[in-house]
């Protein structure tokens, strides 16, 4: 079989899989976190106002789950959920379709899905349905609730989602961010429990220790879709146990084969690499960059990044394969040794003490366990080499 068509294969077995996730009910709000405990606060705060709601996140985030869950906490019947997809690119086939929706949805939610991503000319007409009366929603009267959702905040980089231009300060609105799953791996195992659970209806498959332990590193671009769609392909594939091994033999996760050197990009405060890790560990690592030379503890951390340090020492694990202790000590070794190379004539206790290290034994120990040479070891043979270098030059000259 082709590449091709094995790709074919594998999506067309996964979709009874998936199509079983969908059928049997809405992907609910999972997870103890922080960050969910929050939402769902919101959530409910949200079904007792009658202002419009936005919905906010990345591409493949619960949003739909949470419009549904603000539809169900006020006891709304359930065929009047009216979902509007953005899907629908054509504005002529739009047209009709937003119509019956408003139709439709009397007496109960209307959800615009994701209208950041309409065409042009259709979200021209959705302004003027708004704006010329066509759905009356704005007003705490209305007799249709309306949810919209966003990938991007109502205001990014200064600027406004032209949906939130009709509302500006005088009409009363609400917007709830879904965080995306990278920002709540804490809550991974409990979605990844949830969907193996819903998939075992038609084969239980089991993740040995090694395939979780890869599925919980992952970044998940395309969050929780991303995530249901793997599982379901590995269910369509495999029996009994999944190692990592079959994961990656699918080709379903896009593995980076990053060389980034953490180290160092840290050292040149180059914070690019860490761009889409969770946002307390970009701080984390942002403060640590900054201040590696001074002392400094996981606490430390924590009270900059606004985590525990139990969840900040997990994020580290997770998304660094390094513990806090580990980076810190080899930033401060890495310095160490471009102040040997950049300045030899350097007393080593010197040295040991502007790179971060108040004891002497300890640095020394820990420059030998990263640069297999002491630091005086190392120093002597940057001399021995450039001993022989000048001597080569000379007797070329």
């Amino acid at each position: 079989m082709d590449e091709r068509n094995e790709d074919l294969y594998l999506k067309s077995n996964a979709s009874k899989y998936e199509e079983l996730l969908i059928r049997n009910d809405e992907y609910p709000l999972i997870g103890e976190s922080m960050t969910m405990e929050r939402l769902r606060n919101q959530v409910y705060f949200a079904s007792n106002v009658r202002y419009p709601i936005f919905v906010t996140g990345e591409a493949g985030t619960e949003k739909r789950s949470v419009a549904r869950k603000i539809h169900e906490i006020r006891n709304l019947p359930m065929d009047k959920f009216i979902f509007v997809p953005s899907t629908i690119h054509d504005v002529k086939a739009f047209k009709p379709f937003l119509e019956k929706s408003i139709e439709l949805s009397r007496g109960g939610t209307l959800y615009l899905s994701e209208v950041d991503n309409l065409s042009a000319e259709t979200k021209d007409y959705l302004m003027s349905v708004i704006l010329e009366g066509g759905l009356d929603l704005l007003s705490g009267s209305s007799k249709t609730h309306l949810i919209i959702s966003c990938s991007k905040p109502l205001i990014s980089n200064g600027e406004q989602q032209f949906i939130a231009k009709l509302f500006g300060c005088s009409i009363p609105h609400l917007e709830l961010n879904v965080a995306p799953l990278r920002e709540r791996i804490e809550d991974l195992p409990a979605q990844i429990d949830h969907i193996l659970d819903k998939v075992s209806a038609v084969k239980p498959i089991i993740l040995n220790k090694s395939a979780m332990n890869l599925l919980l590193g992952y970044h998940w671009p395309e969050n929780v879709a991303e995530l249901q769609r793997v599982i379901c392909v590995l269910a369509s594939c495999y029996e009994d146990e999944v190692t990592v091994s079959d994961i990656l033999s699918t080709g379903i996760l896009t593995i980076e084969n990053s060389n980034t050197d953490i180290v160092d990009s840290l050292l040149k405060n180059d914070l690019t690499p860490f761009e889409n890790t969770h946002v307390a560990l970009r701080k984390a690592i942002k403060h640590l960059a900054e201040n590696f030379r001074d002392p400094l503890s996981l606490e430390d951390l924590s009270n900059v990044s606004f985590a525990s340090p139990s969840h900040l020492s997990f994020l580290f694990r997770t998304h660094l394969k390094l513990s806090f202790k580990s980076l810190l000590v080899q930033l401060r070794v890495r310095f160490a040794k471009a102040l040997i190379e950049s300045s030899p004539q350097m007393k080593i206790t010197d040295i040991c003490l502007q790179s971060g290290f108040g004891d002497l034994s300890h640095f020394e120990k820990m420059f030998k366990r990263y640069v297999n040479n002491s630091p005086r070891e190392y120093r002597r043979q940057l001399r021995l080499e450039t001993d022989i270098y000048v001597s080569n030059y000379m007797k070329n000259a």
